[in-house]
Formats: structure tokens, sequence, C-alpha cells
């Protein structure tokens, strides 16, 4: 049995189908056909509006390529139509199928982006502790640069002791998705 959903992504671009179909989801847009079989699946995530409406979008990772499936389509400007209903019964087959084909993937809602956020502070500030002692270490000024690397270290530190607390989203039954989520 085939599942399909289609939307609209953007105004100057041909209407996106996705379709799940023997465990292989396909999308095309316009001339261009992508495949993802459902055995690679890796990631699952699904975001709600927080403002309550009825936009959802799907981001589901195979391995390093990413799909986004949105639930509204695009009509005109500040106007979409909403296909949440198509939507919802792909969002659940996908994994259901997700589920059975790959058990190692993760399935849940959508944490807030402050998690990827702060990698990317902990990432420049480690860059900024390295360059300001290597550039101190050159002035000749070594006691100055390795007291403030140091300083930055601890605050580093820190920063990677807060990571694991962070909110990554919740998980959820592939095979019994949340009806609020997904009427």
């Amino acid at each position: 049995m085939e599942v399909r959903h289609s939307a609209r992504l953007a105004p100057f671009q041909p209407e996106t189908v996705w379709t799940l179909d023997a465990g292989t989801l396909t999308e095309t847009r316009g001339k261009i056909v992508r495949q993802f079989p459902l055995s690679t699946l890796t990631r699952y995530s699904l975001a709600v509006d927080k403002t309550g409406g009825r936009r959802r979008s799907l981001l589901v990772t195979f391995g390093r390529r990413r799909l986004v499936i949105a639930s509204q389509s695009y009509v005109g400007p500040g106007r979409f139509e909403d296909r949440l209903t198509s939507f919802s019964t792909l969002a659940r087959a996908l994994a259901a199928v997700g589920a059975d084909l790959a058990p190692r993937a993760r399935f849940g809602t959508a944490g807030f982006q402050v998690r990827e956020a702060f990698v990317w502070v902990i990432g420049l500030l480690a860059f900024g502790a390295a360059a300001m002692l290597m550039f101190s270490l050159t002035a000749g000024m070594a006691a100055v640069g390795i007291e403030m690397a140091a300083r930055m270290g601890f605050v580093l530190i820190l920063l990677l002791a807060a990571l694991p607390w962070l909110n990554r989203g919740a998980a959820f039954d592939p095979h019994d998705p949340p009806t609020d989520l997904l009427p």
C-alpha cells in the first residue's frame, strides 16, 4: 500500500511529493527524485507549532542525509493550505515501518535548538582559548596567556558539564505516536 503526502514548500519550487512504498521513502520535486530506504533510518524528529496551531514538520535522518517534510503547503504570500491529514498518515506510517526496519533509530519530538547553539559556543570558546594561548606565547607574554586560557578552560569545563542536562526532546513509541501531535 502506498502512502502519499504533498506540499509546495516555496513560491518558485514545484510541489514536493513524498511517497512511502515497500520500505522506501521517495521524495519527488519536479524532475528530481530521491529515495531513502527505511532500513538506514537513524533519527525521526517531529516538530510541533509552539502556538498550538496545526503546523507540523518532520525531520528524518538517514545516516548523513536529512529530509524535512512539512504539513502545510504554500499557496501565496502569507497563505498556506493545511494538509495535516495526509501528513499525519505519512508520519504515522513512516514511524511504524521505520521502527520495524531500523530498530536502532531514535524517535522523538524536536527539542529546543539550545543544544546545538550551546555546542557551537563550546567549540568557539575552545578555539578562542587555544588562539589566546598561541598568540600570547608568540608575543612573549606566556604568563598572561596561560592565565587567561586557564580561565577560559574553566568556563569550558562548566559548559561541558551542563551539556547532558539540555533538552533533547521527548521520545515516543513509534508504533503509537501521541494523538495530540499527529491527529
